[in-house]
């Protein structure tokens, strides 16, 4: 019997097609399950608004250190310049406007730059301290074998040098090394940068450990560098005022630890001679998430001041003072609901009337206002590696790369910027400029004409 080939080969390609689809389940009569995943879990980024994308006017490169494991680089932006540190570790001006090059300095120097009066003030690689006036002509150079220092600075008619354990103290206008103080004593672990200068007594906090390891003031005589007194378990100064240094001491296992029934104590010590005048004490109720946990210190029990008014964090709460007409047992002119000790650390500063903190999980800025308690948290759903905050002007950098402006007021975005690199360093600011350092590029871009009114100079 003959067959139509033609037929058959229909009939089998029809055949070979229906089971190809049965076999994906394709079919309309087939039920197909998708694979579950183990896990499925979403982070919602809430409040994430888009901003205008802005270029930089002009960029470049720094020179890189390698600093604590840290890659950083060493700029300054001061007066409508740039000064920084560029390749072979020269020291170069720029305009900050135009980016154009005015003028380099040296080679080799390390990351310490100071700014003051038209000056700037810079750590060569031997350890000479130079001065290097705004033209770029050389002022003088301080051979002092300083070749670790972690600061300089320009305070009154000297420039005071931190080099850990030592401090050193040189005239202003020639460089000239009027006296130079290490604290030899092994209890000494390392020495603070900040320095407090009052009344001809230089004032520089130091960690000192022993069976109670603490933070200790030193007092020194501006002329000589000769210590006029210590005092140990007291924290760096909040103000010197008529005479007098005020300090939070550090009573930790050596005061009345009460988990609840809690106090501060701010020492009042006689400027000239270390003498203890009396104290300030601060009371407050706390109540810990565990019963019988003592915990003092940051949010549990520190405090700033901020011109004649004294905050102090109480656990669940922070309180404002009047830091000129203190009483016993008097109460606060103003207090506030705190955010969780256990996400948030305070920034010990108030600014445009709101109390700053940062979350310590990713690392977000947190702003309590003062006026109602109200708070509010920004930049929503990124995680920052570099946050710095200039007048109304709040930068974010991410680590995709982006910085974002933010209108702090408003808490609205108003531009980013792309650098295309995951580090950042602080972001610089000079009038209406702001310079991103970022992958050790340093990139400047022009803030809107609102902002940078908003921001001030």
């Amino acid at each position: 019997m003959l067959t139509n080939s033609s037929t058959s080969f229909k009939k089998i390609a029809m055949l070979s097609v229906t089971a190809a689809l049965l076999a994906s389940g394709l079919t309309g009569t087939s039920a197909v399950h998708a694979e579950k995943p183990v896990i499925n879990s979403s982070t919602p980024i809430y409040g994430a608004v888009s901003a205008p994308a802005v270029k930089p006017l002009w960029s470049v490169p720094l020179a890189k250190f390698d600093q604590y494991g840290m890659s950083v680089t060493s700029a300054l932006a001061e007066d409508g310049r740039v000064f920084a540190l560029v390749a072979g570790g020269k020291l170069a001006a720029y305009d900050g406007t135009s980016g154009k090059n005015l003028w380099k300095y040296g080679a080799g120097l390390k990351p310490v730059l100071a700014y003051d009066q038209k000056v700037v003030y810079g750590l060569s690689k031997d350890g000479a301290i130079l001065a290097i006036k705004d033209n770029g002509n050389k002022k003088w150079a301080a051979d002092i074998h300083a070749d670790k220092a972690d600061s300089i600075q320009p305070i009154g008619d000297t420039i005071y040098v931190t080099q850990n354990l030592t401090l050193f103290a040189l005239e202003r206008e020639t460089g000239k090394l009027r006296w130079k103080k290490t604290e030899t004593d092994g209890s000494y672990s390392s020495g603070l940068t900040d320095i407090l200068v009052s009344d001809g007594v230089v004032l520089r906090s130091y960690n000192v450990q022993g069976a109670l390891s603490s933070n200790q003031i030193n007092a020194y005589d501006v002329k000589t560098g000769k210590q006029l007194w210590t005092s140990f378990r007291q924290q760096s100064p909040l103000v010197v005022k008529e005479g007098l240094v005020y300090s939070v001491m550090d009573l930790f296992m050596i005061g009345e630890e009460d988990s609840v029934k809690k106090s501060l104590h701010i020492a009042v010590i006689n400027l000239k001679t270390g003498v203890k005048k009396g104290e300030r004490v601060y009371k407050w109720t706390a109540q810990p998430e565990v019963i019988g946990q003592y915990q003092f210190g940051g949010a549990h029990g520190s405090a700033f001041l901020d011109g004649e008014d004294l905050y102090i964090y109480q656990d669940q709460a922070v309180a404002k003072y009047n830091f000129s007409a203190y009483s016993k047992d008097g109460k606060a002119i103003q207090r506030w609901n705190a955010p969780n000790p256990r996400d948030y650390q305070p920034l010990y500063n108030v600014h445009e009337g709101r109390l700053l903190y940062q979350n310590l999980h990713d690392r977000s800025i947190l702003a309590l206002k003062t006026i109602n308690g109200q708070t509010i948290q920004f930049p929503a759903g990124i995680q920052p590696v570099q946050t710095d905050l200039y007048g109304n002007g709040l930068f974010v950098a991410r680590a995709d790369g982006t910085l974002d402006a933010y209108d702090f007021t408003a808490s609205k975005p108003v531009f980013s910027v792309k650098t295309g690199f995951r580090d950042f360093n602080p972001t610089l600011k000079s009038g209406n400029m702001i310079y991103i350092r970022s992958g050790g590029i340093l990139s400047a871009v022009k803030l809107p004409v609102g902002m940078a009114a908003s921001i001030g100079k």
